[in-house]
């Protein structure tokens, strides 16, 4: 027992003696670590909610919809004032003899006018309350569900905007009025006796066309009179080819939006990436490598780097990606990734010596090939490198070098390892399965399915194919609505010409034939020249809709041509269609009202 209680006595002391050495390096250890806290210039970071994706993503969506917001109602506004000019042009010409009675017994212009100016200032603030109350509630709430589709946000609260309601308010009255005064000043300056007679005919003039008899001739008698009837009335062919073609180019923006937005998905993930999945791992991931490619489900197999960037856009911090492809993989590179051009889509080979990047980059930092691009890596250390080659991309800032090149780049940032798989089974089930064998890997840090990626895009674009069928129906109603009045109009003021020609023995289907015929032909006319002017206006809202990340095609489809064409010639035959009782109500009599 003596020597057992010797021996712990020494197994004590000789404890106690390390366990002093050890509490002494740890005191030492923690004093350094002290020191070096004491050194250290703390300072604050507060992130406000500027600093949160989802906030910032939706201040962007919203942002994108004012640059349409900017667009399409500069189209209406036009178009509603040809609208209003038209219906009061013919207003006036109806109401001739009682403007010149007025005049004749003394009333000023002024007075006169007032009539005409204030039946359009009550008609405005009459129609701006109810397109205010639809323009405040009705489109917000259609907005707002739309966006709901991808954000959460409980309810929605209106704003009551008395500045925005009195701007547009002021606008469409402003207009208005303007185009009654003009309407009316012109029949203002004549004579009461020559008022007070009804408006003579316009005087028929040779057109371009007879001074070619070979083709005039061949020309049926009814289609003669046709022909000189739409150049005989100037005005008229000019308000409705301009109305017209403002509607056929709402309508082709419309389906143009639509058509754009929805062909990036198929392009960037179909044309360009040809990856079904990608894995991140930790480390040199040469292990990881082995056990994904042994994985039944996986085909193929590419192995890259990425670092993560910083960019200058727009006078914005914005994330990047670079991807550094092994000089041994090149060969293999196209197999899961197509470098394109824009144009032409001539394909785009990686070589040392610099770096290629997105169409969008390019654009918004206004690069060309040989230009230095300049960014920096998450460690804030300034990089830059020649622009080699620019190539076709839709969703985030992309951009790819060789090995050989990034390792000439002075910096301490470690890449990302991750592999690009291609998969035998795309089905939902196999990829559950397969992303759950990736995840057991221990050097796997995360698995993206490119099908998810798919369908979260297409959920965030259907939002905005929402806002494009609003536009179009709203578009598809004002060509309905021109059309009408502009027909309207016609038929009103060649009320005795009509009559004329039944006397003459025109019949029904004759005096449609030559009152409709021509509305038809200017509805084509206007609605080829709206196809050309869509492309424009189609342009101008993809630029301005564009996301920070996101390039939207340019892309309007060969049937989205046709569907808006023939939308508008279907308005123009359901008015021709309304117009027939109408013109089957003129009596033969008003052919004796003559002008003397």
């Amino acid at each position: 027992a003596r020597r057992q209680l010797a021996s712990g006595e020494q197994e004590i002391e000789a404890s106690q003696k390390k366990l002093d050495d050890e509490v002494k390096k740890a005191k030492e250890q923690i004093n350094e670590g002290q020191k070096k806290i004491d050194d250290l210039d703390g300072k604050w970071i507060v992130l406000d909610r500027d600093s949160l994706y989802s906030y910032r993503d939706y201040g962007a969506c919203a942002d994108r919809m004012d640059g349409i917001a900017s667009v399409f109602p500069v189209f209406f506004f036009l178009v509603a004032a040809l609208v209003c000019m038209t219906t009061m042009t013919r207003m006036v010409d109806e109401q001739r003899t009682e403007i010149g009675t007025l005049k004749a017994l003394g009333y000023s212009k002024w007075q006169i006018a007032m009539k005409y100016l204030m039946y359009a200032f009550l008609a405005s603030i009459l129609g701006s309350i109810i397109g205010c109350a639809i323009g405040m509630f009705v489109f917000p709430y259609i907005i707002f569900y739309a966006w709901n589709t991808m954000y959460l946000i409980d309810q929605i609260q209106f704003e009551f905007q008395p500045g925005l309601m009195l701007a547009a308010s002021a606008s469409v009255t402003g207009i208005t009025l303007l185009a009654t005064f003009l309407s009316i000043w012109k029949e203002l300056l004549e004579v009461p006796s020559q008022l007070m007679r009804p408006k003579a005919g316009k005087a028929g003039k040779k057109i371009l066309l007879e001074r070619f008899p070979a083709i005039w001739n061949r020309v049926s008698f009814l289609h003669k009179v046709t022909i000189r009837n739409i150049f005989r009335y100037k005005k008229r062919f000019l308000m409705t080819v301009i109305g017209i073609a403002g509607c056929s180019a709402l309508l082709v923006a419309g389906f143009g939006i639509n058509d754009s937005i929805s062909d990036i998905v198929h392009l960037q993930y179909d044309e360009i990436y040809h990856m079904d999945a990608s894995v991140t791992l930790d480390g040199e991931g040469n292990a990881g490598l082995s056990k994904v490619e042994k994985t039944n489900d996986v085909s193929e197999v590419f192995a890259e780097q990425n670092l993560s960037v910083e960019l200058t856009i727009d006078d914005k911090e914005m994330a990047g990606t670079v991807h550094i492809i092994p000089d041994s993989q090149i060969s293999r590179f196209d197999q899961f990734t197509t470098l394109r051009t824009m144009k032409g889509h001539d394909p785009i080979s990686l070589k040392n010596g610099g770096i290629y990047i997105s169409e969008k980059m390019a654009r918004k930092m206004k690069l060309n090939i040989g230009d230095t691009l300049h960014f920096k890596d998450l460690d804030g250390e300034e990089l830059s490198a020649k622009v080699l080659g620019i190539f076709e991309n839709y969703i985030g800032h992309q951009m790819y070098v060789t090995e050989s090149e990034f390792k000439t780049w002075k910096t301490t940032q470690t890449p990302t390892l991750t592999y690009l798989l291609q998969l035998r089974d795309t089905s939902e089930e196999a990829q559950t399965r397969l992303g759950n064998q990736l995840m057991e890997i221990p050097d796997v840090k995360s698995v993206t399915f490119y099908s998810a990626l798919e369908e979260n895009f297409l959920n965030m674009i259907s939002s905005i194919r929402m806002i494009v069928v609003v536009l179009v129906i709203s578009a598809a109603a004002l060509a309905f609505v021109v059309l009408y009045n502009l027909s309207n109009i016609n038929i009103s003021e060649r009320m005795r010409e009509i009559a004329t020609i039944k006397v003459l023995g025109f019949t029904e289907k004759e005096v449609n034939a030559y009152v409709n015929r021509e509305s038809v032909i200017l509805a084509v006319i206007g609605s080829l020249l709206g196809l050309g002017v869509g492309i424009g206006l189609h342009h101008l809202i993809m630029n301005l809709a564009e996301l920070d990340d996101i390039m939207f095609g340019r892309t309007i489809l060969p049937q989205s041509f046709l569907i808006a064409f023939l939308m508008t010639i279907f308005f123009a035959l359901m008015v021709n269609f309304v117009m027939k009782f109408k013109l089957r109500k003129i009596k033969m009599v008003e052919s004796l009202k003559a002008v003397e």
